[in-house]
C-alpha cells in the first residue's frame, strides 16, 4: 500500500509544472467564457424584453391617441351635419321668406337688399364650414384642395390675408393622413388668428423625400404667446404629428411672428 502511494507521488512529481499551469488556465478561461456568455445572453434577453415592453407601450399610446382623434373627428362630423341640416336650413328658409317679401313690395328698400346679400354670404360661409368638418367630404379630396377651400373661406371675411405657396398637387399621404395634416394646419391657422392676432399668414408646402409644411404669421410671436403653446390645440397638433411619424416645432418666423414647421414621412 505504501509502495503504491509512493509511486503516485513519484508520478505527479514527474508532471511538468507548465502543463499544470496551462491546464488550470484553460479551465479558468472556459469558466470565464461561460460566465461572459451567460451575462451577454441575459443582457440580450433583458434588452429584447425592454424593447418589446416599450413597443407595446408605444403601440398602446398610439391606439389611445388614435381613438381620441377619431372621437374628435366624429364630433366634428356631427357638428358639421348639425350646421348643414339645421342652421343652414333655417337660414335658407329665412332667405326664401325675404325673397317672397321682396316680390310683394312695389319697391325693395336698399336695407332689405343688403340683408339678403349678407344672409346669402352667411349661408355660403356655413356651407363651407360644414364641409371642412365633414370627414366624408375630407376623404374625397386631397389636403391641398381642402386648404384652398379653407383659405378662401377665411379670406372672404377680409379680416386677414392667407397665402398658400406650393407646386404640389397631391401629397403622398393616406386619406387618414390627409385629414390629420389638414387638422394640424387648421389648428395652426386658428392659433395665428385667435391668439397671435396675425394679419398675414403664409403657408408653404413642399414634397421631396419628406412632406415639409411651414405656417408663418406676423403675429405676437413666441415670447408673448407662451401660454398658448401648452394649450389643448397644440397638444392635439403634436399627437397628430406623432401618429403620422413626423416632427413639429414652433420657431421665430420670417414675418416677425411664429413659424410652425412640420415634417412628415411620405406614404407611397
Amino acid at each position: 500500500m505504501l509502495s503504491e502511494n509512493q509511486n503516485s507521488l513519484m508520478y505527479l512529481s514527474d508532471i511538468n509544472p507548465k502543463i499544470l499551469i496551462v491546464g488550470g488556465a484553460a479551465i479558468f478561461s472556459i469558466l470565464v467564457f461561460f460566465i461572459i456568455t451567460f451575462i451577454v445572453l441575459y443582457q440580450r434577453r433583458f434588452y429584447k424584453y425592454a424593447r418589446e415592453k416599450q413597443d407595446l407601450q408605444n403601440s398602446f399610446q398610439r391606439e389611445i391617441l388614435k381613438t381620441q382623434l377619431e372621437t374628435q373627428e366624429e364630433t366634428f362630423h356631427q357638428i358639421g351635419e348639425e350646421i348643414h341640416d339645421n342652421i343652414g336650413q333655417l337660414l335658407s328658409s329665412t332667405k326664401m321668406m325675404l325673397g317672397l317679401t321682396e316680390r310683394s313690395l312695389p319697391s325693395v328698400p336698399d336695407l332689405l337688399r343688403t340683408a339678403q346679400e349678407t344672409l346669402g354670404k352667411a349661408i355660403s360661409e356655413l356651407r363651407a364650414l360644414s364641409k371642412s368638418l365633414n370627414k366624408e367630404w375630407l376623404h374625397q379630396f386631397n389636403v391641398i384642395q381642402n386648404l384652398e377651400t379653407e383659405i378662401d373661406r377665411i379670406n372672404s371675411a377680409n379680416v386677414l390675408k392667407i397665402e398658400l405657396r406650393t407646386t404640389v398637387k397631391l401629397l403622398l399621404l393616406s386619406p387618414e393622413g390627409q385629414v390629420m395634416l389638414f387638422r394640424i394646419i387648421q389648428e395652426a391657422l386658428h392659433n395665428s388668428i385667435k391668439h397671435a392676432n396675425a394679419k398675414t399668414i403664409q403657408i408653404n408646402i413642399k414634397q421631396d423625400d419628406q412632406i415639409r409644411v411651414s405656417v408663418m404669421d406676423d403675429g405676437r410671436g413666441l415670447q408673448d404667446n407662451k401660454e398658448e403653446i401648452l394649450g389643448v390645440g397644440i397638444i392635439n397638433m403634436k399627437h397628430r404629428t406623432n401618429l403620422l411619424g413626423g416632427t413639429i416645432e414652433w420657431l421665430p418666423g420670417e414675418l416677425n411672428g411664429t413659424e410652425v414647421r412640420i415634417e412628415l414621412p411620405i406614404q407611397p
